[in-house]
């Protein structure tokens, strides 16, 4: 059996063998001496005839009579494993401070266990889930109210798109207002999701501070599209069998709900570790059930109080929700209903009034022509939206506090999330210049910058004419007029974005082109103010402000050509936008003019347009009566030669 020994000069352990018992030895290292100690038992007394003469008790052959298993030094405490002298530590110390061998287990102490870990001590999570979390939700306070404005200005959209689809009748415009509702609506959980994956990666990062995140509404959108996409992958296949027996039984739709719930609540904790997954370079882990499942049952302990927190600290949002929903759901479903009823009772009514004889009759065959319109009660939106006002403002603290104790649970506990963290490379790609060359910003091409101005005044003009459409549907005006009025206020405002533009850039170049560059969009606001304003107030003061505005902005506009021709690389974008719509606009005007004055020629002219239509012989008008006039316009003659009759109007049923 081999014994350990430690050299006093150097202090390395040596393995000699056991033949080297009560014999020095040298340390190839310092070639200091080493005794090693012998057995404290000398070996029973042979007989004469076999006994060894004296000198030869130092031979190996002495050695192998010692008796080994009485030679251990029982107040030493040496490392079996390492060979470090413990004798000098507390008693109740096993672990070896060095290799981490307990050395009343044979096995790694706790310590050594930790430290062996790859990642850090998950007992440090709870200890720091709520004091320290805290901490970090008040040094950036700035984020919760962000959430909290975010949310309410979505919710306000959202919920003024959905009253637009009820209220107003027509189809196109409610597919609009429809999909303004889902666009606003997947912006609160899609800006939730943003934030959360923001916050894990600072914490990952092991950061107490973070950098400011910057809000983009469709990219929260998008990312709501997202945490749809997650629940019909995950938490779909979780529900679905549940759900499914309680339709075959035909349950009560509490029953479902109850179930609907309580199928939902696994789906929570693994949707805490598949935020771990979105922040990685693949993210295809996140959307797997059968990877998020045992990864949660692997950390079930921390998944479980996460869940439990995040339940406790959304309870005063809950509670406003909750109660809006069970004290005035019902009333809400009825004034919906009845708002959608109401559409549809003048949808059936109006194709009685439009289109050829025969669909007209069709369309009076529709039960829901015969029907009145409801007469909605809308005080049941009061209470609820504010409760749901109160929600929001309550919302930022614990969201950002729970999305930070997401991201220490993503820390502590990585290893059990099998997560991606390199991104795969197929190609070199240089990802930084080499040294002494620096990295120029290449300009744009010219076809590049031409396209961008015809998608910009494309997405102008489509803007302009939907919102024409929807005012002709909720005014009742022509559609044709409308989507006209649409195009043009569209145009302008492609007009005004690029003289925009342009001002933009000149702040670049320096103050002086700056506010030069930027009278022209200032003045034209002006003038649109004052003359909307005078429309209303009727005060000529304005229209003076306004003329004066105008001349104003026309000496701008030079000092805007200037600036364009001497830096045409920054302000072509700008100037070539303004420029497409100031030519679609003029070629309208011009053509607006042309059909006028061409009308008013054919009204002039002797015999043309109605004059040309002869009446019938023995129907001529009396003299000194003008031949163009309509039927029914004569003094004292009724249309077609009818009896006058006294004609009763029934207005048209107002939208409801």
């Amino acid at each position: 059996m081999a014994v350990k020994v430690r050299c006093p000069g150097c202090e390395k352990v040596l393995t000699v063998p056991d033949t080297a018992r009560g014999k020095a030895v040298k340390c190839p290292s310092c070639q200091e001496r080493i005794s090693v100690p012998a057995a404290k038992d000398a070996p029973p007394a042979k007989s004469a005839k076999t006994k060894k003469p004296a000198a030869a008790a130092d031979s190996e052959e002495s050695l192998l009579t010692f008796d080994l298993t009485k030679a251990e030094d029982a107040d030493a405490r040496i490392c079996f494993k390492c060979g470090y002298d413990m004798t000098y530590l507390d008693e109740e110390t096993t672990e070896c401070p060095k290799c981490g061998m307990d050395l009343s287990t044979g096995d790694l102490g706790e310590k050594a266990r930790k430290k062996a870990m790859k990642g850090p001590d998950p007992d440090k999570f709870y200890s720091t889930i709520w004091s320290d979390q805290w901490k970090f939700v008040f040094r950036h306070q700035g984020l919760v109210w962000r959430t909290v404005a975010y949310v309410l200005i979505a919710s306000i959209i959202m919920f003024g798109m959905m009253f637009s689809y009820l209220y107003v009748p027509l189809w196109p415009p409610r597919l609009f207002f429809a999909l303004m509702t889902t666009v606003a609506g997947m912006m609160i959980p899609g800006w939730l999701w943003f934030l959360d994956q923001e916050i894990i990666k600072g914490t990952l990062e092991r950061k107490d501070k973070l950098k400011r995140i910057n809000m983009d509404f469709f990219l929260c959108s998008a990312l709501g599209v997202k945490w749809v996409l997650w629940h019909f992958c995950v938490a779909l296949p979780i529900m679905l069998i549940p759900l499914l027996i309680v339709w075959l039984l035909k349950l009560p739709p509490l029953v479902g709900g109850i179930v609907a719930a309580i199928t939902y609540l696994p789906a929570l904790p693994m949707m805490s570790i598949a935020m771990g997954h979105m922040i990685m370079p693949h993210q295809e882990n996140g959307f797997m059930i059968w990877k998020l499942a045992p990864a949660w049952f692997k950390t079930f302990g921390p998944t479980f109080l996460w869940t439990t927190l995040l339940f406790t600290v959304h309870i005063p949002v809950l509670a406003c929700v909750g109660t809006a929903a069970a004290l005035y759901g019902p009333a809400l479903n009825t004034m919906a209903a009845q708002m959608d009823e109401n559409a549809a009772i003048y949808r059936a009514k109006r194709q009685t009034e439009i289109g050829d004889k025969k669909d007209r009759e069709k369309a009076a065959k529709d039960p829901l022509v015969q029907r009145e319109f409801h007469k909605v009660n809308y005080m049941p939106i009061v209470v609820p939206s504010l409760l749901w006002v109160l929600g929001c403002l309550l919302l930022g603290y614990p969201a950002v506090y729970i999305m930070r104790v997401n991201g220490q649970l993503i820390w502590f506990f990585r290893e059990n999330f099998d997560l991606q963290m390199i991104e795969r490379q197929y190609k070199y790609k240089a990802t930084l210049p080499r040294p002494g060359e620096e990295e120029e910003e290449k300009p744009k091409a010219t076809k590049v910058v031409v396209l961008e101005a015809v998608v910009g005044l494309a997405f102008c003009l489509l803007i302009g004419g939907i919102g024409g459409f929807v005012w002709s549907s909720m005014n009742n005006t022509p559609v044709g007029e409308s989507i006209l009025n649409g195009l043009s206020w569209g145009i302008n405002f492609a007009f005004f974005s690029g003289i925009s533009m342009i001002a933009k850039e000149s702040w670049e170049e320096g103050p002086g082109w700056g506010i030069v560059c930027s009278i022209p969009s200032a003045m034209l606001t002006v003038m649109i103010i004052c003359v909307v304003l005078a429309l209303f107030l009727q005060s000529p003061v304005l229209l003076i402000i306004a003329a004066v505005a105008v001349g104003i902005y026309l000496l701008g506009l030079i000092g805007l050509l200037v600036f364009t021709a001497k830096h045409w690389q920054t302000a072509r974008g700008g100037c070539l936008l303004a420029l497409f719509a100031f030519v679609i606009n003029f070629v309208i005007m011009i053509t607006a003019i042309a059909v006028g004055v061409s009308l008013a020629v054919m009204q002039s002219i002797p015999g043309g347009a109605k004059a040309n239509q002869e009446a019938p012989a023995g129907q001529q008008p009396p003299a000194g009566i003008d031949p163009t006039m309509m039927p029914g316009q004569v003094p004292g003659v009724p249309a077609g030669g009818a009896q006058p009759i006294e004609q009763q109007l029934t207005p048209t049923a107002p939208i409801p």
